[in-house]
């Protein structure tokens, strides 16, 4: 049976942090083949989250799973656009709804 796991996206996902939200990423991946995150909470988000969020999500389809974001925040989805982004956040979006 599989169980979808929702983990919570920090206030802020930045290089600081970027590591332990890597393993948090990875461990509940590997229990959770589909993981939904929620992003409603994230107000802060610099280059290192994005490529942590897109990494999971290449890792988890590759596996047979995949990765949710649910409710990104308006600093999320800033900061796809500022990567230029937007396109591969809305189809992640349409492909999750």
């Amino acid at each position: 049976m599989m169980c979808v796991k929702t983990l919570q996206l920090p206030a802020s996902l930045d290089l600081g942090n970027a590591q332990d939200w890597k393993e948090r990423l990875i461990a509940a991946l590997t229990l959770n083949p589909v993981l939904k995150v929620d992003g409603s909470e994230t107000s802060h988000v610099t280059t290192p989250g994005i490529q942590l969020l897109l990494a999971a999500a290449e890792s988890a389809k590759s596996k047979g799973g995949k990765l949710e974001l649910m409710n990104p925040s308006p600093a999320l989805e800033a900061a796809f656009d500022d990567l230029g982004l937007t396109n591969a956040l809305r189809e992640w979006g349409a492909a999750h709804a």
